[in-house]
C-alpha cells in the first residue's frame, strides 16, 4: 500500500509539473498574440488559475514522500532520537487533521458547484465542478499519503525501529540535497557516455 501510494504520488507530481509547464506556454502565447497578432485568448487567466490549483494539489503527496515540505526543525534536530520520533508522530497527526478539513472543504465546494451548475464568469463558462473536483482529488491523494505514512510510522515505533522512522520523517538536510544532486549528475553523465563523478580523478580538486 505504501509503495503503491508512493508510486502514484510520483506520477501525480509529473502531472503537476506538466501543469506548470502548460501555464508557462499559455502565458507566453498570450503575450506574443497580443504583441504580434493583436488578439488575446481571453481565457489565459482562467485556465492558468485552474492549472495552478491542480498542479499544487497533485504535487503535495509526492512532496511529502520526498520530505520536501518546509519544516522549522532547528530545535527538533538537536533533540534525542527518542524525543524526535514522538514529535514526528505529533506533526503527522496535525497534518492528518488539517488535510481532513481540506479534503472535506474541497469536495463540499465541488459538490455545491455541481448541484447548482456553477460556471466561470469568463467567455469559456467552464463548469467549476471540473477543476474543483481535480483539485479535491489531489488533496485526497495527500490524505491517503499521510495515512500510509502515519501507519508505517506507528509500526516502526511499535517494533523499535526509531532510526527508520526518523529517516522517513526528518526534513531534508543539505547532505540529502547534495547527495541527490550528485546522483542526478552521475545519471546525466552516464546517459551521455561520460565518466561518473565517483570515478573521476579528484586529486586536483582543492580541499
Amino acid at each position: 500500500m505504501f509503495r503503491a501510494l508512493e508510486w502514484l504520488s510520483r506520477r501525480a507530481m509529473t502531472v503537476a509539473g506538466w501543469c506548470y509547464l502548460l501555464i508557462t506556454a499559455l502565458i507566453c502565447f498570450d503575450i506574443l498574440a497580443r504583441r504580434l497578432l493583436g488578439f488575446s485568448t481571453e481565457a489565459t487567466a482562467e485556465l492558468t488559475g485552474y492549472l495552478m490549483a491542480v498542479g499544487m494539489s497533485w504535487g503535495l503527496a509526492g512532496t511529502l514522500f520526498e520530505r520536501g515540505h518546509v519544516r522549522i526543525d532547528v530545535l527538533v534536530q538537536k533533540l534525542p532520537l527518542q524525543v524526535r520520533v514522538w514529535l514526528h508522530l505529533a506533526s503527522l497527526a496535525a497534518l492528518l487533521v488539517a488535510t481532513c478539513f481540506f479534503v472535506y472543504g474541497a469536495f463540499s465546494l465541488a459538490k455545491d458547484s455541481y448541484d447548482f451548475g456553477s460556471t466561470d464568469l469568463s467567455a469559456m463558462h467552464t463548469p467549476l465542478a471540473i477543476p474543483q473536483g481535480l483539485w479535491a482529488a489531489g488533496l485526497s491523494l495527500l490524505l491517503l499519503a499521510v495515512l500510509a505514512m502515519a501507519a508505517r510510522a506507528v509500526r516502526q515505533l511499535a517494533t523499535g525501529d526509531a532510526d527508520g522512522m526518523d529517516r522517513m520523517l526528518m526534513a531534508r538536510t543539505y547532505i540529502d540535497e547534495a547527495a541527490e544532486t550528485l546522483e542526478a549528475v552521475a545519471d546525466a553523465q552516464q546517459g551521455m557516455g561520460g565518466p561518473s563523478p565517483t570515478t573521476t580523478n579528484t586529486a586536483k580538486v582543492p580541499a
